[in-house]
C-alpha cells in the first residue's frame, strides 16, 4: 500500500541509497524481469518509490554527502530507455505492462504522460488504483487541514494581464492550493483564456504527480521553481517549461528597513512552528550547543498554532537554551521587519521551500544569511559574496560563526535593490512571458503588472485587482460550474 510523505521518514539514509543502488543495478545487468511474480514487481516500486522520499525529501544532507542531491534523477533519466524499449509492443504483455508501471510510478524522464495513459486505459489496474485513490486523500487531507473554509478567488490565483482573444490570451498567475485547478475540464476553459503561471508552494516536485493535468493543455504551462533540481525533473516531462522566479523573488521594495537599530540577537531563524520537522528547528538549537556559537543569541520566529510554539518553547527549556533563544510567534508581516532590526544575521535549513520569502526578507533587511546547501527550492545562485553563504550542514557552525565575525563584508540589501525584489523580478519574468507569447504566435500588446509577494491577496495595489476585476468575475463563474467543488469561492 502506497503511504503518505510522513510515513517514509523512517529507515537511514544509507539503506535508501543502497535500494536505489540495487534497483539500478538490476537494470543495468537486465536482470530485473529474472522474476515473473507481480507482487515482487509492485513491491520493488514502493520500495523505490520509499528510498526517494527518504532521500530527497527527510536526508538531503546525507544525499549531498554521499552521492549528489541530483544523483537519483540523473540515475533514472540513464535508465530510462530500458523501460521504453520493453513498453513497446513487440516485448511480451507482462514484461511491456510490468515496464510502463515502472515509468508511471517512478519519477522517470515522461513519468507524466505514461501516468496520464494508464489513468484512461487502466485503471482498473490495482496498482493504478491504489496510486490513484492515494493522491486523492493527499489532496483531500490538505484541504481538510486548511483552517480556512471560505476564499477569495483571488486567495490563490491572481490575473497578472487580461485576455483579448482571440490573438492575445492573458496570464494567470497560481500561488497557492494549485491542487484545485486539476480538473481537467476547468484547466482547459482557463488555458482557452489564459497562459498559466504557476508557483508550488514547496520544492521535491516529484512527489505530486497532480501536475500532470496541467501538461495536457493546448500551451505549456510555466512553472516557477527555484531549484536546479526541480528544474531538471520538471523539464523531463512534457507540456512544462520554467523559470527560476516565484514566490520571494516578488519581495516589496517599498517597505521601509530601518538600518541603524540596536542589535539585540545574533541570529535569527524565521520558520513556521507547525512544521517543525520540515523547517528543522531542532537543527538551529542543536548548533547553538556548538563550541563556536556557545555565546550567540538567537530570534525565533513564524507562524503556528499555540500548542506548536508551546512545545518549541519547552524543546528550548529543554536545552538549557532559554537565556539565548527568544521566541516571537504569528508576528504580522510588518512587525517582521522591526524585529529584523535587530539582528545581524539569518539562518535557514528547511529540508524543501520553493522561493522562500523570509530569505529575501532577510536580505531585503541587510540581514547576509547563511543556508544549508541541501535544502530543496531555493536557488543557490542567489548565495555570494554580497548575500551570504550556502554549504553543507556539517559546515554550518563554521559558516555562522565566519559570518557573525565578518557582517561587514556582506552587503545583501544593495545586493537585493540592484537584482532582486517586485520590480526586477516582475521585468525578468515578463520578458520571458513575452518570449513564449511570441514562440506560440500570440501577440503581446501590454505587459504583467508587477507582482508581490506578502499576503493573501498578493497585489501590490488595489487598483490592479480593481482593473481585472469583470475577469474574476468570469473565472468564478468556470469555477461553480464545476460539481461538487470542495470550497466555497466568492469575489469580495
Amino acid at each position: 500500500m502506497l503511504k503518505s510523505d510522513a510515513e517514509y521518514n523512517k529507515g537511514t539514509g544509507e539503506e535508501a541509497v543502497g535500494k536505489l543502488e540495487r534497483f539500478f543495478s538490476l537494470i543495468d545487468s537486465s536482470r530485473i524481469f529474472d522474476s515473473i511474480d507481480l507482487h515482487y514487481f509492485t513491491t520493488l516500486r514502493n520500495e523505490i518509490q520509499d528510498s526517494l522520499v527518504q532521500l530527497l525529501v527527510w536526508k538531503r544532507s546525507f544525499l549531498e554527502s554521499e552521492k549528489s542531491l541530483n544523483w537519483p534523477y540523473e540515475a533514472l533519466k540513464e535508465r530510462v530507455s530500458f523501460f521504453e524499449n520493453l513498453a513497446q509492443k513487440k516485448s511480451s504483455p507482462m514484461f511491456r505492462h510490468q515496464a510502463r508501471l515502472f515509468l508511471a510510478l517512478l519519477p522517470f524522464p515522461g513519468q507524466w504522460g505514461w501516468l496520464t495513459k494508464f489513468e484512461k486505459e487502466f485503471k482498473n489496474d490495482a496498482e493504478i488504483d491504489e496510486f490513484l485513490k492515494m493522491e486523492k486523500q493527499k489532496i483531500q487531507a490538505k484541504l481538510r487541514g486548511k483552517r480556512q473554509k471560505q476564499y477569495k478567488l483571488r486567495h490563490f490565483c491572481q490575473i497578472l494581464k487580461k485576455p483579448r482573444l482571440p490573438r492575445e490570451k492573458g496570464v494567470l498567475r497560481i500561488f497557492s492550493l494549485p491542487y484545485l485547478f486539476i480538473d481537467p475540464t476547468l484547466l482547459k476553459v482557463l488555458n482557452h483564456q489564459y497562459f498559466l503561471y504557476v508557483e508550488p508552494t514547496a520544492g521535491a516536485i516529484f512527489r505530486h504527480t497532480w501536475w500532470r493535468n496541467f501538461s495536457t493543455l493546448e500551451d505549456p504551462f510555466l512553472f516557477g521553481v527555484s531549484s536546479e533540481e526541480d528544474a531538471m525533473f520538471l523539464q523531463s516531462q512534457s507540456g512544462t517549461l520554467t523559470t527560476n522566479l516565484a514566490h520571494g523573488d516578488f519581495m516589496e521594495n517599498e517597505v521601509a528597513v530601518d538600518l541603524g537599530k540596536e542589535k539585540h540577537f545574533d541570529i535569527v531563524f524565521n520558520s513556521t512552528f507547525d512544521e517543525m520537522p520540515r523547517k528543522r528547528h531542532n537543527l538551529l538549537l542543536s548548533l547553538l550547543h556548538h563550541p563556536l556559537l556557545r555565546h550567540a543569541t538567537a530570534l525565533v520566529i513564524g507562524r503556528g498554532k499555540e500548542k506548536n510554539v508551546n512545545n518549541f518553547k519547552q524543546k528550548i527549556d529543554q536545552n538549557g537554551l532559554s537565556h539565548r533563544v527568544t521566541v516571537m510567534s504569528n508576528l504580522r508581516r510588518i512587525d517582521v521587519s522591526k524585529q529584523l532590526a535587530h539582528c545581524r544575521m539569518g539562518v535557514h535549513f528547511s529540508l524543501h521551500e520553493n522561493g522562500c520569502r523570509c530569505i529575501y526578507e532577510f536580505f531585503r533587511s541587510d540581514l547576509p544569511c547563511v543556508i544549508s546547501s541541501s535544502t530543496a527550492g531555493v536557488n543557490m545562485e542567489i548565495f555570494n559574496s554580497m548575500t551570504g553563504l550556502a554549504v553543507p550542514d556539517k559546515d554550518l557552525p563554521d559558516a555562522i560563526s565566519y559570518v557573525l565575525l565578518n557582517k561587514k563584508k556582506f552587503t545583501p540589501r544593495r545586493w537585493f535593490l540592484a537584482n532582486s525584489g517586485s520590480y526586477h523580478s516582475t521585468f525578468k519574468l515578463n520578458e520571458q512571458l513575452k518570449a513564449i507569447f511570441q514562440n506560440r504566435g500570440y501577440e503581446w500588446s501590454d505587459d504583467i503588472i508587477p507582482l508581490g509577494s506578502s499576503g493573501a491577496n498578493r497585489y501590490l495595489h488595489d487598483s490592479h485587482y480593481t482593473k481585472f476585476r469583470y475577469e474574476f468575475e468570469k473565472l468564478l463563474e468556470s469555477f461553480r460550474k464545476l460539481p461538487h467543488f470542495p470550497i466555497k469561492l466568492s469575489l469580495d
